[in-house]
């Protein structure tokens, strides 16, 4: 399977996991059933014993994402999320050393020819052309050495399932499923990966996702809302950042800038294991330690320094597409663990989760003013102070201004009658609700360790989430909106139908 394959297929993969493992496990439960193992280079490990099936389930995160780019190299890490898949000197290679003779050659000329690349306009054109056919030349020869695919195939071969990577704002994510007597078989590719990643293909990968971005971003309207919304949201902070990266980024990235990427932030001291499922502790922490011990502790990441000024006045961004109209509206706001967090998503089911929210039942159902409204307790990311907000699809002949009327009438509603105890405990129930949904197979519990682990700091974290929603109160929602839902802290965004010229 092609990584771009791998990729578009995550959905499937996510609906596959879900029906592995056995029942939910309760908190209690959950918490009686983890073991955390810390290694000397800083790896954290952490197993969920779930006997069930004869099945293990992995994820691993590393702490690196958008948010941790620079202009000049925004979607670099989720280029690296890509080059993981290429093998490293002993994966994906028939002769390394004749291969790396190549692979030399190659970056010195991809370096050359991305640096003319990015003078843009004043680029030698006659340089660019003949550094790229040097270049198709030695990746050409370099094909001959390759093994395609191979870290697919390899766990393909003994009944692995699930293979993926995913890359955000905040982190990156790797994974696969595979029997319970294969567990070695793991240790023994991720330290290789984790140690050794070469950046194979590295030209032809970038070049793989300049493409990726023109086709999902820059030709899909509501991405390029997005882009649009975020940049104007966030003027300091690099949640503006896409996952994806910038055009001209993207294009001109060196070899050398995503190694020196990979070498800060893909460090065991930076990464944490979940492993959960058929597995005992005892037997695999020797493992763990015999194949991820000895990984070299890197520099811890630099300290995160820029924070967003507080927003002074309303923002707003007019986009004209050959499009549906829609909009887009955002508040900033404290991350989780705050109290303020957990009001936010209390707030966001009673305004738009399910058929009986209040703003699905009065613009979708009643008034039908829009096709969809959906609202989001915290985006885009949650290891800094993020945004709360609404994204909506008004339903023709109506406007988004009629639709961005309708939801402020709602935020202020909640800012002068208190929601009801019975509708307050009924969306704690839903959220609860899909709170242990998520934690019904082993990849889902993986997720949840790996996150609270790597963003905060203490998987038991987990339970702080469901203690803070459930002590949220009709005055606390009240207070969030008077505090944080105000015009000067609103960002706003129109997406409406370019004209036809007559």
């Amino acid at each position: 399977m092609t990584i771009t394959k791998r990729i578009k297929q995550s959905c499937l993969l996510l609906a596959f996991v879900l029906a592995l493992g056995p029942a939910v496990l309760p908190a209690q439960s959950l918490e009686e059933k983890v073991t955390a193992h810390t290694l000397k280079n800083g790896l954290t490990v952490i197993f969920a014993e779930r006997h069930g099936a004869p099945v293990f389930s992995t994820l691993y995160g590393f702490k690196v994402g958008s948010v941790d780019e620079y202009p000049g190299i925004t979607g670099t890490a989720h280029l690296f999320e890509h080059m993981a898949f290429k093998g490293t000197p002993k994966i994906g290679t028939k002769d390394y050393g004749k291969e790396k003779v190549l692979m030399d050659k190659i970056a010195q000329v991809g370096r050359e020819w991305s640096v003319e690349l990015a003078k843009g306009d004043q680029g030698d054109k006659e340089k660019i052309a003949r550094l790229r056919a040097d270049l198709t030349k030695l990746e050409e020869e370099q094909k001959a050495y390759i093994v395609k695919d191979e870290i697919d195939l390899v766990y393909s071969n003994v009944g692995g399932t699930g293979l993926n990577a995913g890359t955000g704002t905040d982190q990156t994510m790797y994974m696969i499923s595979l029997p319970a007597n294969r567990f070695e078989l793991f240790c023994l590719m991720e330290s290789e990966r984790i140690r050794n990643t070469v950046l194979r293909e590295f030209y032809i990968e970038r070049s793989v996702i300049q493409e990726e971005r023109k086709q999902t971003t820059d030709a899909v309207p509501t991405r390029l809302l997005s882009e649009m919304f975020m940049g104007a949201a966030f003027i300091a902070h690099p949640y503006k950042n896409p996952v994806v990266g910038w055009a001209s980024d993207i294009n001109s990235v060196t070899l050398e800038e995503a190694q020196a990427f990979k070498n800060r932030y893909y460090t065991p001291n930076n990464c944490v294991l979940a492993i959960v499922g058929d597995i005992y502790p005892e037997k695999a922490i020797p493992l763990v330690e015999k194949y991820f011990g000895d990984i070299p502790r890197g520099e811890d990441p630099p300290v995160f320094r820029t924070v967003e000024p507080k927003q002074l006045g309303e923002r707003r961004v007019r986009f004209e597409f050959d499009a549906e109209p829609q909009l887009m509206m955002g508040y900033h706001k404290p991350n989780f663990p705050s109290k303020e967090d957990a009001a936010a998503n209390v707030l966001a089911y009673i305004l738009t989760r399910g058929r009986t929210s209040r703003i699905y039942k009065d613009l979708i159902q009643d008034k039908q003013l829009a096709v969809s409204v959906s609202g989001l307790a915290a985006f885009p990311g949650d290891r800094y102070p993020n945004l709360f907000g609404f994204n909506a699809v008004p339903r023709f002949p109506h406007t988004v201004e009629e639709v961005e009327k309708s939801v402020l009438e709602h935020v202020e509603k909640v800012k002068i009658e208190p929601v009801s105890e019975r509708e307050l405990q009924k969306v704690k129930n839903n959220i609860d609700a899909s709170y242990i949904r998520s934690m019904s197979s082993n990849f889902g519990i993986a997720m949840t360790l790996v996150e609270y682990q790597l963003l905060y700091g203490d998987w038991k974290l987990f339970k702080k989430y469901r203690e803070l929603i459930a002590a949220v109160t009709a005055p606390d929602v009240m207070d969030f909106a008077k505090t944080y839902l105000t015009p000067e802290n609103r960002t706003v965004a129109y997406l409406v139908k370019k004209a036809k010229a007559s």
